[in-house]
């Protein structure tokens, strides 16, 4: 583990278990609502009202680090209690994606159920972290969300649209009677979860919910296609024209299929 303290935050670069400390646990539970979860760690944002769990946090934290790099505890400790308003960003390295596959049930067009094949206690915090008060119930397998709202189906759209999690690859799992119950107007774009997963990521990737308008997608598509356009990157070099190159192709093979759609 190796922390350092930089521009009002912590940075903790610690391995994968690092967030499995039962302590560390702790603090995330806490703060599951001021968490943003990255690739490849999480960053935690000051809270308050949250003060006490943060210096007992920053206790642990400046044990362990001690303990591990043979140091004198008390002086981290002192360093680190002037932290106490400091963002928290926990970084992992690099490792193998662990596959997690999702199933997900809609029981009526208002209720959705993930359902994990396995307890993954980081993906179910994720998927709480994601729908916040949406969240009606949860076990270390299932999460039963409340979509009453557009703004519900927005953040699944978003959400399924995200297969990056820490150190996990995640599937998610639906189909066309899923669709139907979830959205009335659901005309079906093919057989399978596949068929749907690409329409409902072509939507994402143009920040429009499912089912939005042919002008709503065509004023967008202007707007990505603009700015994304290899030509505005040519002077930049290889990398960044290929990146851009990728970014608009996608852009023109989700304008084709979302036109044909709606």
């Amino acid at each position: 583990m190796r922390v350092v303290l930089r521009n009002n935050a912590i940075f903790i670069q610690g391995t994968s278990t690092t967030l499995e400390e039962s302590w560390m646990e702790e603090f995330f539970d806490h703060h599951i609502h001021d968490t943003l979860f990255l690739d490849n760690g999480v960053l935690v944002l000051n809270n308050e009202n949250s003060a006490n769990q943060k210096e007992e946090f920053l206790e642990n934290l400046s044990e362990c680090y001690a303990k591990a790099n043979d140091l004198s505890s008390p002086f981290y400790r002192r360093s680190l209690k002037k932290c106490r308003t400091a963002a928290v960003r926990i970084e992992i390295p690099y490792r193998d994606n662990e596959k997690v596959s999702i199933k997900l049930y809609a029981f009526s067009s208002t209720r959705v159920a993930f359902v994990l094949s396995k307890p993954s206690p980081w993906i179910i915090r994720y998927l709480k972290q994601q729908f916040s008060s949406l969240v009606l119930s949860s076990t270390d397998t299932s999460l039963h969300v409340d979509m009453g709202s557009s703004l519900a189906k927005a953040r699944l759209e978003k959400t399924l649209n995200r297969r990056e999690v820490l150190h996990f690859s995640l599937n998610y799992e639906y189909d066309n009677e899923f669709m139907g119950k979830l959205y009335g107007n659901y005309r079906g774009w093919g057989f399978g979860s596949e068929a749907i997963d690409k329409m409902i990521r072509y939507y994402a990737i143009f920040e429009l919910p499912v089912g939005a308008k042919v002008d709503d997608i065509k004023k967008r598509y202007r707007e990505l296609a603009k700015r994304y356009h290899p030509d505005r990157v040519q002077t930049k070099g290889s990398r960044a024209i290929n990146k851009y190159t990728e970014k608009f192709q996608l852009i023109q093979e989700a304008y084709c299929a979302l036109r044909a759609a709606s």
